[in-house]
């Protein structure tokens, strides 16, 4: 197999444009927005997100490598995204992914998303936010645009300086050109918990169900990892998680960082 550098090289400049693009487009303003480690991202370092928004104004780049033991294949994922607070209780999203393996070495499908969060949480109710995002088939052997609709819920439990949180997420996916062997509907569910271990550190863990495009292909993961504020525009994250059941990855590592502008 080739290694990881040379896999990577043809792909790097298209992904690099087409960021770069963005960000020129968006014409970033020069006063940054401090990073939050307490605002759980998906897959940074688990795949539960919290249902609040990155601040408006605010704009961060962040980049995720998932390394993942699939029936004895090793599969590489290096996720660079976008994320703008373009409103108040607004946040856009653009995800480039490209994927490295044993067969595989190409970048994956582009996705774009919103996010709104309708409210704050109260003593008695939980904070709840909405997303709307889109896979476009950029990929190989991706055909037809897929949207995916997802509700996002978190709640504070107890009054503890610890900051107990648990946080619900129920996903579904439109698969808009269905082949044969492929489920025209998908869901998706995880249920997480953070606590902070400290002022700048906080523990993610979480339990995480997802139906596979392929027909009777159920993912079931279980994550593990930490989030660490190295300053007050960096946040680094770190996880790991195992599989159940036989589609599931024996075995998931993750890495990655946030820089807000």
């Amino acid at each position: 197999m080739k290694s990881m550098k040379s896999r990577l090289w043809p792909i790097a400049p298209s992904v690099l444009a087409i960021l770069t693009g963005v960000i020129a487009g968006l014409g970033i303003s020069k006063g940054a927005i401090a990073a939050d480690h307490l605002n759980l991202e998906e897959g940074l370092p688990a795949e539960v997100e919290d249902a609040y928004p990155l601040g408006f104004g605010g704009f961060e780049f962040q980049g995720v490598f998932h390394y993942d033991r699939v029936e004895g294949e090793d599969i590489f994922t290096l996720d660079p995204r976008l994320e703008w607070g373009f409103a108040r209780n607004w946040q856009a999203k653009l995800s480039v992914p490209v994927v490295l393996g044993s067969e595989e070495n190409d970048i994956g499908d582009i996705s774009a998303e919103v996010f709104y969060n309708f409210n704050t949480e109260t003593l008695s109710t939980p904070a709840i936010a909405l997303s709307a995002s889109a896979d476009f088939p950029t990929g190989s052997d991706s055909e037809g645009i897929d949207p995916t609709l997802k509700l996002l819920v978190t709640k504070s439990i107890g009054t503890g300086n610890n900051l107990d949180r648990l946080h619900l997420n129920l996903g579904w996916t439109y698969n808009s050109e269905q082949q044969d062997n492929e489920r025209q509907n998908a869901l998706s569910v995880a249920l997480g918990y953070s606590r902070r271990l400290g002022s700048e550190t906080i523990l993610v863990s979480d339990i995480v169900f997802e139906q596979e495009k392929e027909e009777d292909a159920e993912i079931y993961l279980i994550e593990l990892g930490v989030r660490h504020q190295l300053s007050p525009l960096n946040v680094l994250a770190i996880g790991a998680g195992v599989g159940l059941g036989e589609e599931s990855p024996d075995l998931r590592i993750t890495a990655g960082f946030q820089q807000s502008f």
